[in-house]
């Protein structure tokens, strides 16, 4: 889908979001409100001004494909993973798979994963048979949940009442005991991702991590004034795609998994 500017014709991908600022085209021409646009940031004086500066994407570009590992049991019974490495299962593995054969026509030029368990055996399934080394690192692991491991949300609330009033009043700055907070999650996760885009400007770079990592780094990239959206989710094994262009990051793509289904 997408919308056309109605003064000059050029075309806007249209994402599952609503920016709720005013969008204008580069022909200075207003958007409809209700369009959901792609969007990324000229510069901090387009960003000041409350003014979306359309950026689309181009082959020139480099293109993050950002995934969050398959399956494993602990996602089934619902308990928090954290740093604990925890392996796939086999409804992981398969997903691991399919997704493979969603992207076997995607040339990567590199490729680089948490180094748990979990996220290395789903990036090594999706590049088997591909001449491409995996980057192994723990910039990229989940959230450290401290005390909180291995438990429900149920238990949790039970158990540490307190800390989860804490965290409901500061999503960034609260930590469970013995964890981190998002916001240190945020700022490790920031700065693996300029890292690899110093590293390569333009191309295909696979980047498997876990749902924590995906949701901040996603967060920053649609709202870079640094306030986290909790209004969607990253599903295992779905396909996610952020572009690095000239003017910032780009959301292209968010939990595509219709490979899956």
């Amino acid at each position: 889908m997408a919308v056309i500017c109605k003064r000059c014709g050029r075309q806007y991908d249209v994402t599952l979001f609503q920016f709720g600022r005013s969008i204008s085209c580069d022909c200075g021409e207003k958007l409809p409100r209700g369009a959901e646009i792609t969007m990324g940031t000229r510069e901090t004086e387009a960003e000041s001004a409350g003014v979306g500066y359309l950026t689309p994407a181009t082959e020139q570009d480099l293109h993050l494909y950002v995934i969050r590992h398959g399956k494993t049991v602990w996602n089934r019974s619902g308990r928090l993973q954290g740093s604990a490495d925890v392996e796939l299962n086999d409804e992981g593995r398969e997903q691991a798979r399919k997704l493979a054969a969603a992207l076997g026509d995607v040339k990567f030029e590199a490729a680089c994963s948490s180094d748990l368990r979990r996220c290395a055996e789903t990036a090594e399934i999706i590049l088997e048979g591909r001449d491409v080394p995996l980057v192994k690192t723990a910039a990229l692991r989940e959230e450290d949940y401290g005390e909180w491991t291995g438990k429900t949300y149920a238990e949790i609330a039970q158990l540490w009442p307190e800390q989860c009033e804490e965290r409901e009043r500061d999503r960034v700055g609260s930590r469970p005991e013995g964890g981190e907070s998002l916001g240190e999650l945020q700022a490790r996760v920031l700065e693996q991702m300029d890292a690899i885009a110093a590293e390569h400007s333009r191309g295909n770079v696979l980047v498997v991590t876990h749902g924590g990592p995906a949701f901040v780094f996603f967060s920053k990239v649609m709202a870079p004034e640094g306030k986290l959206r909790g209004n969607f989710t990253v599903k295992n094994c779905a396909i996610n795609i952020v572009a690095r262009t000239r003017f910032g990051w780009k959301l292209l793509k968010l939990s595509d998994d219709c490979h899956l289904t």
